[in-house]
């Protein structure tokens, strides 16, 4: 076994020896790079991210600026496989079902609910049995209709609502309305389809309040602690249709009776046709690197009926039905390029400041440096305040953006400069720089093929390591409103947005861009990590 050992790690030197020896500078770095394993997962991280900035308009499924109130605060989409109708069920593909935002009129809070479009409906009336069947429904998991057949352009139903309350244990009506919609409520109206009512019942203080409130003479109690619950009755008063022909249909009465039904449900689909080019009902063009004209994104639903309520967020909705998948890819378009755009200004301030004062001295140097230092005495996060308070605070989002970079960069120079002057005092003193001066060069060309290349080492770590900066600066002043704007979005505008207390509780996946920021930061700092390593002369053997 020693034996074994002892030729192996042989064998692993030589390889070490013949690679040192005939492989290149940048193979030699590359293989420094790889041994540090965070750095590469770092470097993937990146090399995703990014992927996803310059295609957001094929990854996003919708028009990031478009508004749908009645998914507010909508959770991520719940994605079925199985279709249930009483003891039927079956596997069908990936699909969603239509949902919206509501005040519950139950217990008085906003929820999300499925919601339940008959694809067919069978009834029995006046001892007649027939099936109606939705011309717009597309997908039939059974096709075992049964009496006549009528297709038909739209249905609707009148439900009779009764609100309940429960008082020594009897149950007291008190009030009665109608509600008219294309469409039922999954678990919670829908079985007055399979037992002719539905019935539901809460005991949250809120409900029993607003009873007491509304009907406390018809009650005639003196507090809302003597309701012990609350109650709605849901019955069927009619069901409406028009058929092919246009002509109006109405069912209604005692002799009506539904047998069985199927709902619509819209399968999950790739490359799906939805916003984009000549779509002109939503009013943005979606491009590929803003170049290529997109018609077809990544995934969506097929939303066969144009169905308002069908949606598919994949990370939830904000406050203004806004997929938040889609507004966080864009978002990244701010919040990955300032970074970059932020530090080339930034290390053309802090080489030009520090080669030229490092390199001649004197009052030059004295001139530069106490002006750095003057921009370094004043705390950073303050001063990005102050400069951002001192411009208009109506300008549109594109300037803003053209701002915050000048504004990160103005911050960001004045302690790498001072680094840089330090190197500069170093590199003169070498013997290639005092023989490009005893040869007569000009300084220009000593300063930018002798002197400046010779930091690049130091700039290219401290690029990789001071993204991060630029990326949390604009967060920051867009977390406090200072940065940019709606309707355009950036990681910090969007965790602006869940700052609520109700936000917290009900809706955390708007926390989400925060984990972006996280993730992005840190792998930042890994592949900086990585190329410390893999520029040092010492890891290159």
């Amino acid at each position: 076994m020693a034996k074994e050992k002892e030729k192996k790690q042989k064998k692993n030197n030589e390889n070490i020896d013949f690679e040192e020896v005939y492989l290149t500078r940048g193979q030699l770095m590359w293989r420094a790079f790889k041994k540090n394993r965070l750095a590469v997962v770092g470097m993937w991280v990146l090399i995703i991210l990014y992927i996803m900035m310059f295609a957001a308009d094929f990854l996003a499924p919708y028009n990031p600026f478009e508004q749908s109130l009645k998914h507010a605060y909508a959770p991520p989409t719940d994605i079925k496989t199985k279709y249930k109708v009483g003891d039927f069920e079956t596997k069908v593909k990936p699909h969603v079902l239509p949902c919206t935002s509501y005040v519950d009129k139950l217990d008085y809070t906003r929820k999300i609910r499925e919601l339940l479009y008959p694809s067919r409906l069978t009834v029995e009336y006046n001892g007649k049995l027939m099936t109606i069947v939705l011309n717009d429904a597309k997908y039939f998991p059974r096709k075992d209709f049964s009496g006549e057949i009528i297709n038909a352009k739209s249905l609707e139903f009148s439900l009779k609502r009764e609100e309940y309350a429960k008082i020594n244990g009897k149950w007291i009506r008190v009030s009665s309305a109608a509600e008219k919609a294309p469409y039922l409520v999954f678990n919670y109206n829908d079985e007055v389809l399979t037992k002719g009512e539905a019935f539901v019942t809460t005991k949250t203080n809120t409900a029993k309040s607003v009873i007491f409130g509304k009907y406390n003479f018809k009650l005639k109690v003196d507090s809302e602690d003597a309701i012990e619950e609350v109650g709605l009755k849901y019955t069927i008063n009619y069901i409406k249709y028009r058929d092919e022909s246009g002509k109006l249909h109405l069912l209604m009465g005692k002799n009506l009776k539904v047998v069985g039904y199927d709902y619509k449900y819209y399968p999950i689909k790739w490359f799906v046709k939805s916003w984009g080019p000549k779509a002109k009902d939503y009013g943005r063009v979606g491009y590929v690197l803003w170049v290529i004209p997109l018609k077809y994104h990544l995934y969506g639903v097929d939303n066969y009926d144009n169905n308002k309520f069908v949606k598919v967020f994949i990370m939830g909705a904000d406050e203004f039905g806004r997929d938040v998948w889609s507004r966080l890819i864009f978002a990244s378009r701010i919040s990955l390029s300032i970074g970059f755009i932020g530090l080339t200004i930034t290390l053309s301030l802090s080489l030009l400041f520090g080669g030229i004062s490092g390199y001649y001295g004197g009052m030059i140097d004295e001139f530069m440096m106490r002006f750095a230092e003057i921009i370094m005495s004043i705390p950073g996060f303050y001063l990005l305040i102050l400069l951002r308070s001192l411009l208009p605070m109506d300008i549109p989002s594109s300037q803003i953006y053209i701002l915050l970079v000048f504004i990160l960069s103005f911050i960001g120079w004045a302690g790498r400069s001072r680094i840089i002057r330090g190197m500069v005092l170093s590199i003169k003193r070498m013997e290639f720089v005092e023989a490009a001066i005893a040869l007569g060069y000009p300084d220009r060309k000593i300063l930018w093929r002798h002197v400046i290349p010779n930091t690049m080492t130091y700039m290219i770590v401290n690029a990789t390591l001071a993204i991060p900066a630029y990326i949390l600066g604009e967060a920051g002043l867009s977390f406090l409103g200072l940065g940019i704007r709606e309707p355009s979005a950036s990681w910090g505008l969007m965790m602006a947005r869940a700052q609520d207390i109700y936000v917290l509780q009900s809706a955390p996946w708007l926390l989400i861009p925060g984990i972006f920021i996280f993730v992005t930061v840190i792998a930042f700092n890994f592949v900086g990590d990585g190329l410390r390593d893999a520029l040092d002369p010492r890891a290159l053997g």
